[in-house]
């Protein structure tokens, strides 16, 4: 098996407003133009073509990128997420993706991703992504419960989810919805989510022969609306054995249509796995465009690896000479600390860390004699097996596997 190639992720962080959970960087509609002037959008894109050029200069001069990365020329995925990209008008979107083309090498068969949300997609948009080469969509559904919409903060109903995914299977095969768990009610306004939410949000997948799912539990994330809530006793969570009994019901009702379960939170139809996510939980290398974007690259000595993020802010960004000089180095990992990175992240995988990966990326090194402690006290535990897989009881406790790696 060959190391995999690097990914691309771009951040576009324009939303028509923030949901009530979310702390990305993003910006509401209002904000930016406020901020900004009508010609945010425009202006942001050219930035971002500025910092492709950068890359691609770079790398043409034979330079090191920042923190003494080496820039990767040809990659197979490119995700554009947010925020909200299907936000911005379809003309950018092209002009983006071919600025990508004239700084990488694109695979032919490059999984090209743009997320979208329901109540910024149209026709004329999926047409013209479609002829701008992206092959793959990925919808911010959330749920089909109208209350726990408007609890969430999202712009739209349930109504315009369920045309909006009609409308995208009728010009895209391979499409994801994201949908959340675990959701709590506001005292007083709104109820928790309970399994028949649940069971309808499955219910539409399936009828609508959707081949990529990603249900992620909740998270009370500082700086939200949701955790001032949370802070002033506001909000009436699911009780808890509810909550496993929703994640189990969704694990059987999409294993039963026949969805595998690959990642913790993701289920696919057979070869709809998301290639791009996978990179980060396979140890692949990956390129991070636009404000708040975060790049891991191999370090040009060859053994170390450079994390780094750039600035969260769109007026840097936009106003950047140099794009090194909103850039931060967030860590530097040598070949052990990489190593356990590896095993942590592997370890979302139902399958667990690849082997074959993990010999070629540390030079024939053996995952069973650099962890054979640590591998050892998980299988007598029951969380993983002899090939490195999760169990039943491994994914109930994925944290106590995580832990053993840090």
């Amino acid at each position: 098996m060959e190391t995999l190639l690097p990914g691309l992720y771009v951040h576009i962080p324009f939303c028509v407003k923030k949901c009530n959970y979310c702390d990305f960087y993003s910006l509401g509609i209002s904000e930016c133009v406020n901020a900004f002037g009508e010609g945010v959008y425009r202006d942001y894109v050219d930035a971002l073509k500025r910092e492709i050029a950068e890359l691609r200069q770079c790398r043409g001069n034979g330079a090191c990128g920042f923190g003494g990365t080496v820039i990767p020329e040809k990659i197979d995925s490119v995700y554009i997420g947010g925020g909200t990209p299907s936000i911005l008008p379809p003309d950018l979107i092209c002009e983006l993706l071919d600025e990508l083309r004239d700084g990488f090498v694109i695979a032919p068969d490059a999984e090209i991703t743009i997320e979208c949300n329901p109540g910024t997609l149209s026709e004329n948009k999926l047409i013209d992504y479609k002829k701008a080469g992206i092959n793959r969509l990925s919808i911010g559904v959330q749920s089909l419960n109208d209350s726990l919409l408007g609890f969430l903060g999202r712009i739209h109903d349930s109504k315009k989810a369920l045309e909006t995914i009609k409308l995208a299977r009728t010009y895209f095969d391979n499409v994801n919805l994201d949908f959340i768990s675990g959701v709590p009610g506001l005292i007083g306004k709104s109820r928790p989510q309970s399994l028949s939410d649940i069971e309808r949000a499955i219910d539409a997948v399936a009828e609508n022969g959707i081949p990529h799912v990603s249900y992620y539990s909740l998270i009370t994330e500082e700086g939200t609306p949701l955790y001032d809530w949370r802070e002033k006793g506001l909000l009436e969570d699911m009780d808890e054995g509810l909550e496993r009994e929703s994640y189990y019901l969704i694990k059987r009702r999409l294993n039963d249509a026949g969805y595998g379960q690959y990642e913790i939170s993701n289920f696919a139809l057979p070869g709809y796995e998301s290639r791009h996510n996978l990179k980060y939980w396979s140890g692949a290398e990956y390129v991070g465009i636009g404000a708040g974007a975060v790049s891991f690259l191999r370090h040009h000595g060859g053994e170390k690896y450079v994390r780094y993020s750039n600035r969260k802010s769109v007026a840097d960004h936009i106003d950047a000479g140099s794009f090194n000089d909103i850039r931060t180095v967030e860590e530097l990992l040598d070949v052990i600390d990489r190593k356990k990175e590896f095993m942590m992240l592997g370890f979302r995988k139902l399958t667990g860390p690849d082997r074959e990966i993990y010999s070629k990326l540390f030079n024939g090194a053996d995952i069973e004699l650099d962890f054979g402690t640590e591998l050892q006290r998980l299988r007598s535990e029951g969380l993983i097996g002899n090939d490195l897989s999760l169990t039943a009881k491994g994914l109930d406790f994925a944290n106590e596997i995580f832990t053993a790696f840090i």
